[in-house]
């Protein structure tokens, strides 16, 4: 995914960026980020389909989104059968 959006012209995403809390301590970890814009790119595999990962999930993503991360979520067929739809949708939200 981040040689699809380089390769489509924008900038690179950090992979595997920790957010941490408050006291400093690392609390998660995401797959890309554009970290002062706090756009946090996540590609969801199989694995997230289960309910207890689908659980901490969103518990995740509601906590990321109170720090103020932008989060978007991708799987298989967004990467290999939409890849146009992936890069438009970090374009928007990289467009100040």
């Amino acid at each position: 995914m981040r040689l699809l959006l380089v390769d489509a012209g924008l900038p690179a995403p950090e992979p595997q960026l920790w957010v941490h809390d408050r006291c400093g301590i690392p609390l998660y970890r995401i797959d890309l980020a554009y970290r002062k814009r706090r756009i946090g790119i996540e590609y969801d595999g199989q694995s997230h389909l289960d309910p207890d990962v689908f659980h901490y999930d969103r518990f995740r993503s509601n906590w990321l989104a109170g720090q103020g991360w932008r989060m978007r979520y991708f799987t298989a067929d967004d990467l290999y059968r939409r890849p146009t739809h992936i890069v438009t949708t970090i374009h928007s939200l990289l467009i100040p």
